[in-house]
């Protein structure tokens, strides 16, 4: 586990590790996530890449998850890292891909050669992506209804809870699991509990976040100790 000094220096090892990653592969294959704290990653990629001191012409991008039916573009995953990470690149549209527009998610990922990395989040409730409790290990892309908990977490994003998607398209765990590399990254006391339960608890579906302690190459970026 990697235990930084604050949010920002959080950022900056998960943004200097995905530059290691896409110079040493320029072809790599990324699973990207949403949400507020992968932000100042994306904030400090655009950046370099805005000096052209990156190159992500030959790199692919994998969407963890989407929403199916929001109201808006706008509130779509897709719309988040455009706006956020992919118009500062120079990464070709075609290489953006994102499940809720692929029958064969894991089919399209596997013809690619594999995820090179993934960087994960942590759901207050454990999930993964959004893969929530109860997914169990053998689950690959796949549909699902969001718990409460999950939409209550995301109602910022759309005004209140009411105009939260009910329903997701996500990497499945063990589309997760089969990437070559691991980051889960959690910012905040808030999330040191859930961390806790994941990493040093039983492995089980109850927690789908403790079956990346099953993965040989999972690295854990905190800004607190556990």
């Amino acid at each position: 586990m990697t235990k930084t000094d604050s949010y920002e220096a959080l950022s900056h090892e998960l943004a200097e590790t995905i530059v290691k990653q896409l110079r040493e592969k320029p072809n790599s294959c990324f699973g990207l996530p949403t949400g507020r704290t992968p932000l100042g990653c994306y904030g400090l990629l655009s950046q370099w890449s805005d000096m052209r001191v990156l190159d992500w012409s030959r790199a692919r991008c994998f969407q963890l998850d989407e929403y199916i039916d929001p109201a808006e573009r706008s509130m779509t995953f897709e719309h988040f890292l455009e706006q956020n990470l992919f118009k500062h690149t120079n990464l070709p549209e075609e290489n953006r891909f994102n499940p809720r527009q692929c029958d064969d998610y894991d089919g399209l990922i596997q013809s690619c050669g594999g995820l090179d990395l993934t960087i994960l989040g942590i759901g207050s409730n454990g999930h993964i992506a959004f893969n929530e409790p109860g997914t169990v290990r053998e689950s690959w892309t796949h549909c699902l209804w969001l718990t409460e908990s999950t939409r209550e977490a995301n109602k910022s994003y759309f005004g209140g809870q009411p105009r939260v998607p009910r329903q997701a398209i996500t990497m499945g765990i063990e589309t997760i699991l089969q990437s070559d590399k691991l980051i889960l990254i959690a910012s905040g006391d808030k999330k040191r509990a859930i961390l806790e339960r994941a990493m040093l608890g039983p492995v089980s579906a109850d927690v789908p976040a403790s079956f990346l302690s099953l993965h040989p190459h999972v690295t854990i970026i905190t800004d607190f100790d556990l």
